[in-house]
């Protein structure tokens, strides 16, 4: 019962938290995308040069066609990646409410919390190495870049978890762990990321990019607030009272605590 319960509100909160997700992408991010693409159609169209070839476009991969169907498909990625995190961070929530026995346990405000935390570990630690690229940006190989991302989001994870749940002098230990990632750096390409293009439009896809930094930040707060939010109010809702019924002091009958 719990089990199956604990996977209805991961879905749902993933839904939700993805519909949002979609939207705020849809009016932050996409408009920005899709101004950069024009600049990379053109670059793609213009006479082969050695910096051109910097980049890899993915010849011969599918794409989905423009307008409904790759609204669609992104609508769909959105709410998939959300359900994988809601499938963690909902357990981790009831879990840590079964804990706590001092009305403290999960709710939005909490929720809000954890949702915090796992926008620093999953865009804001990545960030400061890899930021977010454009279309047509000149990067670092993909294995690399993802070796890196998947090192910085452990870290932040493990780091943020010692600075916060345990005591000294184990916290110290967070911090080293915080700062690993940079300290064996995130792997770059050397030279300027828009280098391909003419100096004007270069220019403009810098000024792009740092529009799409805020962008994806924003729209990345967005999605992780929603997520924290409405698994505290699922936990506290759903869960709280099988969680009280499974507990050695559980109240009788599932009721909840004040």
């Amino acid at each position: 019962m719990l089990f199956r319960r604990v996977i209805v509100c991961a879905l749902l909160v993933g839904l939700c938290a993805g519909l949002i997700h979609s939207a705020v992408q849809r009016l932050q991010v996409v408009p920005i995308i899709a101004a950069a693409e024009v600049f990379e159609s053109a670059l793609e169209a213009s006479p082969p040069s050695h910096d051109h070839a910097a980049h890899d476009h993915g010849d011969g991969a599918w794409e989905p066609q423009a307008g409904f169907e790759r609204t669609a498909w992104t609508v769909a990625a959105n709410v998939l990646a959300s359900i994988g995190f809601a499938l963690l961070l909902v357990p981790a929530l009831a879990a840590w409410d079964r804990t706590r026995r001092d009305g403290g346990g999960a709710s939005i405000a909490t929720g809000l919390l954890w949702g915090a935390a796992g926008w620093v570990c999953f865009h804001v630690w990545p960030a400061l190495g890899l930021p977010p690229e454009l279309p047509g940006e000149a990067s670092a190989p993909l294995g690399a870049r993802q070796a890196w991302w998947a090192l910085a989001v452990a870290c932040a994870a493990a780091g943020l978890s010692l600075l916060c749940l345990v005591r000294a002098p184990w916290r110290l230990a967070g911090l080293v762990l915080l700062a690993l990632p940079f300290v064996i750096g995130a792997p770059h390409l050397d030279g300027a990321p828009f280098a391909a293009f003419n100096a004007e439009a270069a220019a403009q896809m810098a000024a792009l990019k740092q529009r799409f930094l805020v962008a994806t930040a924003i729209a990345s707060a967005v999605h992780w607030l929603a997520l924290g939010a409405l698994s505290g109010a699922a936990v506290r809702r759903w869960l709280r009272p099988l969680l009280l019924d499974a507990s050695p002091g559980g109240a009788v009958g599932g009721g909840t605590r004040p």
